[in-house]
């Protein structure tokens, strides 16, 4: 497998949190991939609870201290974890999507992204990666799988009042992924196709 992510999409990144990562999700690697483009930065992600259920994962979860999270119902207790992680003034590093796409098309995500960018009002950043779609036919035929990791800019939520209602969260989550979208091309866009050059209302990046 060979990565481009060279060191002028690394020093996109700020070296201190508390900051939410937001990327899209198309194979299992990808996890490791960014958290070793992430270091030396003290970055958690969520995983689905699944992966504590088998000793070889559950070792890997543990030692990276992710947080499990029920994808099946409102995980309070997960939430809870997040919230604690951006206090700490971590990275806290989310798939809005709450499932991997295997064909590297994006799908929508889900309003609980929202919710906890909501809560904490910390700057958001996308990283978008693309090629991972390819890694297993690849492997099939012995050849390599060249996967982009591309870093936006930095984001915030740019509304004014403490409580949105589901709608909104939803509205948020699709501004995250519209980012995202806007990092790779064309043939990745999925669900945000044809959004993805939706004014974002709802958003706006700290640089503005």
């Amino acid at each position: 497998m060979t990565c481009d992510m060279n060191q002028e999409e690394l020093d996109k990144v700020p070296e201190h949190g508390p900051m939410l990562i937001v990327t899209n999700h198309i194979n299992v690697l990808e996890g490791p991939l960014i958290y070793l483009f992430m270091r030396p930065r003290d970055t958690i992600a969520m995983a689905k609870q699944e992966l504590w259920s088998h000793g070889f994962t559950r070792k890997i979860m543990q030692w990276w201290e992710c947080i499990p999270v029920n994808r099946g119902m409102l995980d309070r207790e997960a939430m809870n974890s997040c919230f604690k992680i951006l206090d700490e003034g971590k990275f806290l590093c989310i798939a809005p999507e709450g499932t991997r796409s295997p064909d590297g098309q994006m799908k929508q995500g889900k309003a609980g992204s929202g919710f906890i960018a909501a809560k904490k009002r910390v700057p958001i950043l996308p990283i978008a990666n693309f090629g991972m779609e390819s890694f297993s036919k690849n492997l099939k035929r012995l050849r390599r799988t060249r996967v982009t990791i591309k870093v936006g800019k930095p984001f915030i939520i740019d509304l004014d009042k403490k409580r949105l209602s589901p709608e909104e969260r939803q509205g948020i989550t699709d501004e995250m992924m519209i980012r995202l979208a806007r990092l790779m091309p064309d043939s990745y866009h999925g669900f945000y196709a044809s959004r993805v050059d939706d004014p974002l209302t709802m958003t706006k990046t700290v640089e503005d």
